[in-house]
C-alpha cells in the first residue's frame, strides 16, 4: 500500500481567533499523508507504466491546501477540516482507476495543520491539529 505524503508545506495566512491574528497573519505548515491501494486483477499482469495516473498527483494536493489557506478562518480545526473535506471530495467519488488491469484508490488520509508561535502569552513553538479519514 503506497503512501503519498507532502510534508512541510509552508504558508503565511490570516487565520485566528483574535483580530490581530487576522490582520497581521502568521506562519503555518500543512502536512498531508494519503494511503493508496494498487491492486492487480490477475497475477500475470505486468507492473503499471511509469505514469502519474497510477498514483495520487501531489501537485493537486498542494493546490487544494494553497487555496484553502487563502480563506481566513478563526480556528485551525476548521482549516484542517476544510482541507480534509476537499481532498476527500477530490478522490472519494472517483472510481478506482483502471490502468492495465490495476485498480488505484485512496484508502486513508491524515491532515495536520500547524500554527507557529501561537499567541498564548508564553513561548510556544507551534500548535497543531490532526484530522483523519478512513475509507469504509
Amino acid at each position: 500500500m503506497p503512501k503519498v505524503a507532502l510534508e512541510g508545506m509552508q504558508f503565511y495566512a490570516f487565520h485566528g481567533l483574535y483580530a490581530e491574528e487576522q490582520t497581521v497573519g502568521n506562519h503555518y505548515q500543512v502536512d498531508v499523508y494519503l494511503d493508496t491501494k494498487l491492486e492487480k486483477e490477475h497475477k500475470d499482469i505486468k507492473p503499471p507504466a511509469d505514469d502519474i495516473s497510477t498514483t495520487v498527483n501531489y501537485e493537486t494536493i498542494y493546490q487544494i491546501c494553497k487555496l484553502e489557506m487563502k480563506k481566513p478562518v478563526r480556528l485551525i480545526e476548521t482549516l484542517a477540516q476544510q482541507i480534509l473535506k476537499k481532498i476527500v471530495a477530490q478522490y472519494k467519488d472517483r472510481e478506482p482507476l483502471e490502468l492495465e488491469g490495476y485498480h488505484v484508490e485512496v484508502t486513508s488520509l491524515l491532515v495536520r495543520v500547524s500554527k507557529f508561535n501561537p499567541p498564548l502569552g508564553g513561548r510556544v513553538q507551534r500548535a497543531y491539529v490532526e484530522l483523519s479519514y478512513e475509507k469504509k
